[in-house]
């Protein structure tokens, strides 16, 4: 028996319908590529949200959105403020390989993403990022604002894959550390090495690498499929909670593109920066 289709561009219409009305729930994954230590893919951020979000489909249901793997890295982008070095530089980074885009940007497509989920008539949408430390909070104001100004009936929950690790786990978000490169390792092992401890010097030998690799333990498969299972079930239960506090409202029409670009400009214009 052929595996369910979960990603939303694979699927047939008859098949789109059947799985947004069986679980109607739309996941979400943001990321980019950035530094990561000279051991992990640089697409790390975003191939663990991606690989969550379809791993968390495929146990609870739901279907899993086109991808965007574009997100804001630091404000300004990339170089600090100007009169001091910057993160990037801080951790030892000279050419960083980002794929970012402005915040304000950023914004306008998160609110965008959630302006069609609304269209397409799922109860419950849940974005999930795998880039952390900030860029998070844009999208929870995103969807505090669209079903606030909007009267949108959709339930709506976003947050940092960290957020979702199991409590009762001794593994919390990090840099190119035991978590994140672990969970990379249980998502995709050909793309870690730790044998490559450092880059070249002229891209920066740490490269915003955080493992001690004097001390053990280190970054593991076992370690990785442990936090991931944690948070496929933490997701399933914010999804569960989500579609039982989904209440309908009659003849409920999600604003058209127009309309949303006036609430999208409205939203970077007034809530952005708070």
């Amino acid at each position: 028996m052929p595996a369910r289709k979960i990603k939303w561009t694979d699927m047939l219409p008859h098949e789109f319908v059947e799985a947004r009305n069986n679980y109607p729930v739309c996941w979400m994954a943001y990321g980019l590529a950035e530094p990561h230590g000279a051991f992990n893919a640089l697409g790390l951020d975003w191939l663990k949200a991606d690989g969550i979000t379809k791993l968390a489909a495929q146990k609870h249901g739901g279907i899993v959105a086109p991808p965007f793997a574009w997100h804001v890295h630091e404000v300004p982008e990339f170089h600090g403020d100007g009169k001091t070095p910057g993160w990037l530089r801080n951790v030892g980074v000279y050419e960083p390989f980002c794929n970012s885009i402005p915040p304000r940007l950023f914004a306008q497509i998160a609110f965008f993403n959630i302006r069609t989920f609304d269209a397409r008539n799922f109860r419950a949408a849940i974005l999930i990022t795998g880039h952390c430390g900030g860029p998070e909070h844009i999208l929870k104001k995103a969807c505090q604002f669209y079903t606030e100004r909007t009267g949108s009936p959709i339930r709506l929950y976003a947050l940092c894959d960290a957020e979702c690790i199991d409590r009762s786990l001794p593994f919390r978000g990090d840099h190119a550390g035991m978590t994140e490169t672990s969970q990379l390792m249980a998502l995709h092992p050909d793309l870690v090495d730790l044998n490559n401890k450092t880059c070249s010097p002229d891209l920066g030998e740490r490269y915003a690498g955080n493992i001690n690799f004097d001390k053990q333990p280190l970054p593991s498969i076992k370690i990785g499929e442990e936090i991931i299972e944690s948070q496929i079930k933490n997701l399933g239960i914010i999804a569960q909670d989500l579609l039982n506090g989904y209440v309908p409202v009659e003849n409920w029409t999600a604003p058209d593109l127009n309309e949303a670009q006036i609430l999208a400009d409205e939203f970077v214009a007034t809530e952005l920066d708070k």
